[in-house]
């Protein structure tokens, strides 16, 4: 099981997004600043066909695309997707 948090602030719903990655589940949650309550919540399985494309539109509608690109590099070391072709 792996996990991070990315303190991102006024960039990010909420303003933490913590993804948590447990065989082929990953799991997005945008929680908030101050209560680290849920405010969004996003599952894909990464051999689904789609994950990475699904896991991709989640996060830009979370956050800019320059932190939506350091969470799913940070996702891609962690997890091999399935080709979408």
């Amino acid at each position: 099981m792996a996990t991070k948090s990315f303190k991102i602030g006024e960039y990010a719903v909420g303003g933490i997004i913590r993804v948590e990655i447990t065989g082929k589940v990953i799991q997005i949650k945008a929680l908030d600043w101050n209560t680290k309550e849920e405010v969004r919540k996003g599952t894909v399985v990464s051999t689904d066909l789609n994950a990475e494309s699904q896991l991709d539109t989640f996060l830009n509608d979370l956050t800019s695309y320059y932190y939506a690109e350091k969470v799913m590099n940070w996702i891609k070391e962690k997890v091999e997707f399935k080709p979408s072709w």
